[in-house]
């Protein structure tokens, strides 16, 4: 990486970490969506729904009550009700949960820090850099930082981090395994060679191992608390055919279904209850007729591109759905161009063009760029004149242009600055599809 762009990223990672010393001192009430996660698998293993708010709120003080913390704020709605799945609940419960508060929040800040370190360290394998030396974990670990969604994320105690890490750390022990045919591309060698590069990844797909695939599927398992998040991940199993690990995936999924439904006392109530939370979060998004829209609903943070839409012209959400779907055909279409070329695509890219995809297309925060690290690899196989364009388009992902636009007042005029970060991912995707990376 040039030195002149790893000054910079130091730069923006200092001030970023500057935030930690700027601001109060962490209590029980700022990691606030870790605490989110943890009322509503305790409200839940107490026989009652986690998705009704007012069931979220009483449980909350029910805690504060029994452990005697000070507390000035509430889970639930109108900022953050319990949106996770029950298996989320059901993996809390069965983990951290069964510690008290006052010792989980802590731990947990811990183990947001521990899981950002294991990013870094394990994006070079799951990658398969083999030469430490071309880009060592700790440029990951720097551009992970530099991000400016990262830090607020820390302090909130997001669990982006440990999913994250479930997620890659599957990746690294899954892209150990060899299958029979990994559907990557065709390939353009003579039939004899073909064949016997077929006969040689059978063989080393029968001496595989049998605890790396499930490892894989367990990990996987595990991450997909964060559902969204873990659609790249799922779909390069998929892609790799790796069906053992996606069957172990899903059946730690159904496991932690089964145990949270258990400890519901009206598990009917769970799928339905869940569904008009959603409904009713949805229609409190994108909403002009709040005096602080764009702010209060969140638009500053969004990442998908329907986002951009409801800016230029508000109330057209029901188009949002055509948008992703149009960009979801044009890379496919794309995809399936090189594929025709006989173009051998690399994994790693295909898994990151799914990452933009899904950033630009589902509900994720700024903080879940985080997903994009592997864009470090994809910089080395551009012209340097394409890496400084590429870095342009990732700067709203890097400088604090919320901040600016509130410290200058929030006028409207300004408004722009909250929705450049996913126009900047729509350029980055434009880059990758533009420069595709082979074998």
């Amino acid at each position: 990486m040039p030195r002149l762009f790893l000054l910079f990223l130091v730069l923006i990672a200092l001030f970023n970490v500057s935030r930690v010393v700027r601001e109060p001192r962490p209590n029980a009430d700022r990691p606030m969506d870790f605490r989110t996660c943890y009322v509503g698998q305790a409200v839940l293993r107490q026989g009652r729904n986690p998705y009704d708010d007012a069931a979220l709120k009483s449980g909350w003080q029910r805690i504060i009550r029994q452990e005697n913390i000070d507390s000035r704020t509430q889970p639930g709605l109108p900022n953050l009700p319990f949106l996770y799945p029950p298996w989320a609940a059901g993996l809390f419960g069965l983990t951290i949960g069964r510690l008290a508060y006052a010792l989980a929040w802590p731990l947990w800040y811990g183990l947001a820090l521990l899981s950002l370190w294991l990013l870094a360290r394990l994006w070079p394998k799951a990658l398969g850099i083999e030469k430490a030396e071309m880009l060592p974990w700790w440029q990951f670990l720097l551009a992970a930082v530099a991000l400016k969604g990262t830090v607020p994320a820390l302090l909130t105690g997001q669990p982006t981090f440990a999913a994250l890490a479930l997620g890659v750390g599957a990746l690294a022990v899954g892209g150990r395994v060899k299958p029979a045919s990994d559907g990557n591309g065709i390939s353009a060698k003579p039939e004899a060679a073909t064949d016997a590069e077929a006969a040689t990844d059978l063989s080393n797909a029968q001496m595989q191992p049998l605890w790396q695939p499930l490892a894989a599927g367990i990990l996987l398992g595990l991450a997909a608390f964060k559902v969204t998040l873990l659609l790249p991940f799922a779909a390069w199993f998929l892609w790799k055919k790796q069906w053992l690990t996606l069957a172990v995936a899903a059946a730690v999924v159904a496991l932690l279904s089964a145990v949270a439904f258990y400890w519901a006392a009206f598990p009917a109530d769970l799928v339905p209850t869940y569904q008009h939370l959603v409904a009713q979060v949805r229609a409190q998004s994108f909403d002009p007729a709040d005096p602080d829209y764009p702010l209060t609903q969140g638009l500053t943070l969004r990442l998908e591109l329907g986002n951009v839409l409801e800016w230029l012209r508000p109330g057209s959400s029901p188009w949002h759905l055509v948008l992703h779907g149009a960009l979801w055909l044009g890379a496919g279409l794309r995809l399936a161009w090189l594929r025709r070329q006989r173009v051998r695509l690399a994994d790693w890219y295909l898994f990151l063009v799914l990452s933009t995809l899904t950033l630009l297309t589902t509900y994720h925060l700024y903080y879940d760029a985080i997903l994009l690290l592997p864009l470090l690899l994809f910089g080395r196989y551009l012209p340097r004149r394409l890496q400084w364009g590429l870095l342009v388009l990732l700067l709203p992902l890097l400088l604090p242009l919320n901040g600016i636009a509130l410290a200058l007042g929030n006028p409207v005029g300004l408004h722009f600055l909250y929705f450049l970060p996913p126009l900047g991912v729509l350029g980055v995707l434009g880059v990758l599809l533009a420069r595709p990376v082979g074998k």
